[in-house]
């Protein structure tokens, strides 16, 4: 019983970072939500023991970053047409951002995700993702330079 509330308070915990980052990658909400399930079904079958909150929290986003990868890679997905997902948002440049970002290269909708959204340093993105921090940088760049041409009247950077 006691594991039970655990698992419900961890999904409640990183069910938003877990769909987004799924979602970013992804760009199908079908894949995102299979994506979703099979991350908490794995923490729920392994219960790996945490060193620390962001240990756990970049635990859940490097699992999620690998099973979207596999989806990539999936024959099926090299089948499958995306539709145009209707998603609303509140104003019309939020819309705008959104499909924009969605519209750039895997990698760089990631980097972007991450840096923006979930707050995390080049350095973390690079230690999640696996690679240089060097080639987080040059994602960044490129994604905000192909961001600035999409979006009329500029991309200001923080």
């Amino acid at each position: 019983m006691q594991n039970k509330e655990y698992v419900k308070e961890i999904i409640e915990k990183y069910a938003d970072t877990v769909y987004r980052v799924a979602l970013t990658r992804c760009g199908i909400i079908e894949n995102a939500e299979d994506v979703f399930q099979e991350v908490f079904m794995k923490f729920s079958e392994k219960m790996p023991k945490f060193k620390n909150e962001e240990h756990e929290k970049a635990w859940f986003i490097r699992v999620t970053i690998n099973l979207t990868k596999n989806i990539k890679r999936s024959a099926w997905n090299r089948k499958v047409v995306t539709l145009d997902e209707n998603i609303e948002f509140e104003t019309q440049e939020q819309n705008d951002v959104f499909s924009s970002v969605c519209s750039l290269p895997q990698n760089y909708k990631t980097v972007i995700y991450l840096l923006y959204y979930e707050g995390y340093k080049v350095k973390e993105i690079a230690d999640l993702m696996k690679t240089k921090e060097g080639t987080i940088k040059t994602w960044l760049f490129r994604a905000r330079e192909m961001l600035k041409d999409k979006l009329e009247g500029g991309f200001e950077n923080e």
